[in-house]
């Protein structure tokens, strides 16, 4: 009998083959086939060429483009919870156009893309030795989740986490729908959040955690998420999203 280990790999590749003729990839933003062989790409060239990644100088803390002498105007007379948070894309073109097509029109494919285009945000310098408990999605609302139909945040979690090999934890609840956050300052986030968070279920104590959501503008909310999980008795707290407005 050969080597099963040997075998093994010709008929996976077989397999792919066959998928690939029957199933041919094709690209998540614009729907144009992409031939490939792995199997794995799921945008095309000319869509991948649009998306903005962070570029230049950044706050470590909140992610949010500085000159390299001045002091980030979102960080100033603030005191963070969040050790920081690191965002993959510019909220911007076509990653705007993606995560807004998953939010409001339901897409659900979209959930394989996105949390690829997460996925260069953990290669972060302010990742490094980092050694995360559980990965946690900002909650909606029940309310919101039922017109929904799903938390973007938690589905985004659950893609990271099965890349990362870490545990995700529904720890946080939100008590009260809240106005949405666009077009508020961030003393208004702030007001417009108060109150909204508590812990749902018992934090190991001293966990390193690693909030996850689709869209960080000011922080305020993974903030206020990641003061409530330090309250309950978590040790560190850092976030990522998959774009920083």
């Amino acid at each position: 009998m050969r080597n099963p280990g040997k075998i093994l790999p010709f008929l996976h590749k077989g397999l792919h083959g066959i998928r690939t003729l029957l199933y041919p990839s094709h690209c998540g933003a614009c729907g144009i086939r992409v031939e490939v062989s792995s199997g794995e790409e799921l945008l095309c060239q000319p869509c991948r060429e649009k998306i903005l990644r962070p570029s230049g100088h950044l706050c470590p803390i909140c992610s949010h483009p500085v000159s390299e002498l001045a002091l980030c105007s979102n960080c100033e007379g603030r005191d963070w919870h969040l050790k920081f948070i690191v965002a993959a894309c510019r909220y911007e073109g076509l990653v705007r156009e993606l995560i807004q097509r998953f939010k409001y029109g339901r897409d659900l494919s979209l959930v394989r893309l996105l949390g690829e285009l997460m996925l260069p945000a953990m290669e972060d310098p302010r990742f490094d030795g980092k050694k995360f408990d559980a990965i946690v999605p900002v909650p909606l609302h029940p309310m919101r989740e039922r017109e929904r139909e799903f938390n973007q945040a938690a589905l985004l979690a659950l893609r990271l986490g099965g890349h990362l090999g870490i545990p995700v934890l529904q720890l946080l609840s939100r008590n009260r729908v809240t106005k949405p956050q666009a077009g508020f300052d961030r003393n208004h986030r702030l007001e417009n959040l108060k109150g909204a968070f508590s812990v749902r279920r018992g934090v190991k104590q001293g966990a390193v955690l690693l909030l996850v959501d689709d869209v960080s503008t000011t922080g305020t909310t993974l903030d206020l998420c990641a003061a409530v999980l330090l309250d309950a008795g978590a040790g560190e707290v850092c976030a990522v999203t998959v774009a920083r407005g």
